[in-house]
């Protein structure tokens, strides 16, 4: 197989109050296209930090890190990021935070009613298809969370990082969830 992400000799250090901190030191992955890796270690040993440089979300202080033999320097659509804390905008609906990311990256190709379809897939294939027209205040923790995974898997990127993302949610609803994700699509993804 060949490598779809590579992170070589990463580093990521962090000035803090009380000096550097050194989050990362001298990392080296590679993840395969199809494979699927969980990333294990104790609260704050550097696996938000590693998912955020591969997500493009903060860039490193030293080393390279490839996505399909591209240089991460951004965000893009082809790395859908779940976070741990679910992130939707308050004043819209769980439909129309979905349908933000899917205009953004299917809006120049894609017609209204395909925008649409493809935004309610998503949120149906979470369970979320009768919350809809909610706002995240009128649903739980759990439902925003399933808001968050709908998103990222309504772009269709070619990785999936998942920060923690079926913490907030039941065993039933963690079990449907990561069948959702796994079969959504056939992209590696990276787990913390």
């Amino acid at each position: 197989m060949k490598n779809f992400i590579e992170v070589q000799n990463a580093e990521m250090v962090f000035t803090t109050k009380k000096g550097r901190f050194h989050a990362l030191r001298e990392i080296d992955l590679t993840v395969a296209k199809g494979e699927f890796v969980t990333l294990i270690g104790h609260s704050g040993c550097g696996k938000s930090t590693l998912l955020n440089l591969i997500g493009g979300l903060t860039l490193p202080t030293s080393g390279v890190l490839l996505c399909a033999n591209r240089e991460i320097a951004a965000p893009g659509p082809e790395r859908g990021v779940v976070f741990q804390n679910h992130s939707l905008l308050p004043w819209l609906t769980c439909f129309e935070n979905v349908h933000l990311a899917v205009e953004r990256v299917f809006g120049p190709t894609e017609s209204r009613a395909q925008l649409d379809a493809r935004t309610q897939a998503a949120l149906e294939l979470v369970g979320m298809g009768p919350a809809l027209q909610k706002q995240p205040h009128e649903i739980s923790g759990g439902m925003k969370q399933r808001v968050g995974i709908a998103s990222a898997l309504a772009m269709e990127p070619k990785v999936l990082l998942m920060d923690e993302p079926f913490g907030a949610l039941d065993a039933l609803t963690r079990a449907t969830c990561t069948t959702s994700c796994s079969r959504s699509s056939h992209a590696p993804r990276a787990q913390s």
